[in-house]
């Protein structure tokens, strides 16, 4: 039975993380709003508008994706890391 107390207190890591990924991803997204809007002007500025928004609507997505499949989100993340590791070392 220990094992599984063990793999409780994983996934609730898990998901402390992910939230805390979730609020760090929207501190950064605000951040690089705020930075690029400054040096933006006219035209630039209503297209810079429409892809930060869509931007921010991606991230939600992925935040929420992640929120609902805790264990399939880390696994495609070290998958993803894996393979980039491997692509990187050649």
């Amino acid at each position: 039975m220990r094992k599984s107390d063990d793999e409780g207190v994983d996934i609730d890591a898990i998901m402390k993380d992910v939230a805390a990924l979730k609020t760090d991803i929207g501190k950064l997204m605000e951040h690089v709003k705020d930075s690029a809007a400054e040096t933006v002007t006219g035209p630039a500025r209503r297209i810079y508008g429409s892809l930060a928004a869509e931007g921010e609507r991606s991230v939600a997505t992925i935040a929420q994706q992640v929120e609902e499949r805790p264990l399939a989100s880390l696994l495609i993340a070290f998958a993803v890391g894996f393979i980039g590791s491997r692509m990187l070392a050649r």
